[in-house]
């Protein structure tokens, strides 16, 4: 590194630049963005003239705005024409350190999402479910709901940069109408409880290994369950489950390093509490003191939809910041 008041070097700028570019760039595995990138490697000098600068600190403001929703909070301003240096006083400064422990923080962070402004969410898709159904249900149901959902992108590097950016696929339930019963409160209950289920990158969890499918790059070609939630007693056996799955051609048995472009999440609805009553229609004798009946009734929905990275990329005039948005297939809830 140089010292203070001494140009910055080439090596110091590369140093800076390599990093911003892995993340803000076309990147591999876990990171990059694909996002354009102004700034390139510095060859022909020893040291960095304020273009190559303003170059890169657009590069590093661009990344920092996806994460955080604003600027750097020390952004500094050059005179045209000027030498850059390492680390000099103002008005003059232009800090190595502060970049480099600006991009260090971004490239660790890269995964995430600004939690407004720099998002946007994609017109949603909701699927109904509306004829009676659970474990007191009449003859001919089962005490399941299933729905298919299929996620596809063009290439799997525009998928592996959805996921890098912090964009997820979100998922909400709801029960509504019907009868007055405990069993309806229990359902309707339990999926107000579990909220919006959010599949990602680094969600639910984290890294890349091993291949149980917790997040896109731990997916696999067989169906994981990676969103799970009961209700409580005496309905703890009533549950929404969600899997997922690649569905790519030739198979991804490992998407580490984000070589999938296709993924198929499969939604359960379960109704495996029995009434101690039994039920009567299917068959199971009826004793006394049960909860029955116990038949779900009302409307069952589901909403998929993506939120995904947006934004407007600086200098002015530079284009938007955004991500390729899935095509969506919702099917059918079926019973």
């Amino acid at each position: 590194m140089a010292g203070v008041n001494q140009k910055i070097s080439k090596v110091d700028y590369n140093t800076i630049q390599s990093t911003i570019n892995t993340v803000l760039g076309t990147g591999s595995g876990t990171f990059g963005y694909g996002q354009p990138v102004l700034s390139s490697q510095v060859t022909e000098s020893d040291s960095v003239t304020v273009n190559e600068y303003a170059a890169l600190r657009y590069d590093i403001i661009n990344a920092y705005k996806h994460l955080n929703n604003g600027l750097p909070p020390d952004v500094d301003a050059q005179i045209i024409g000027a030498k850059v240096r390492y680390d000099a006083a103002p008005p003059d400064a232009a800090p190595v350190n502060y970049w480099l422990s600006v991009v260090n923080s971004i490239s660790t962070n890269r995964q995430a999402l600004a939690v407004a402004g720099q998002r946007v969410a994609s017109s949603s898709i909701t699927k109904t479910f509306t004829s009676p159904w659970g474990s007191s249900a009449p003859v001919g149901s089962t005490p399941q709901l299933t729905c298919i959902v299929d996620v596809e992108w063009p290439t799997s590097e525009q998928a592996r940069h959805f996921f890098n950016t912090g964009s997820s696929i979100q998922f909400t339930s709801s029960r509504t109408g019907g009868s007055s019963t405990a069993q309806n409160t229990s359902w309707t209950t339990l999926l107000s409880t579990a909220g919006t289920r959010i599949f990602g990158g680094n969600t639910p969890g984290t890294g890349t290994s091993p291949s149980n499918g917790q997040n896109w790059f731990r997916a696999r070609n067989s169906g994981d369950t990676w969103s799970s939630v009961t209700a409580s007693s005496p309905y703890a056996l009533n549950e929404w489950n969600i899997t997922v799955e690649t569905t790519d051609s030739p198979a991804v048995s490992n998407n580490s390093t984000g070589s999938s472009r296709k993924l198929r999440f499969t939604v359960y609805w379960n109704d495996n509490h029995f009434p101690l009553g039994g039920n009567s229609a299917q068959g199971s004798p009826v004793q006394p003191g049960g909860y029955g009946p116990d038949t779900v009734d009302g409307t069952m929905s589901l909403t998929v939809q993506t939120v995904q990275a947006s934004g407007v990329l600086e200098p002015t005039g530079s284009g938007n910041f955004e991500v390729t948005t899935p095509t969506i297939l919702v099917g059918n809830i079926t019973n």
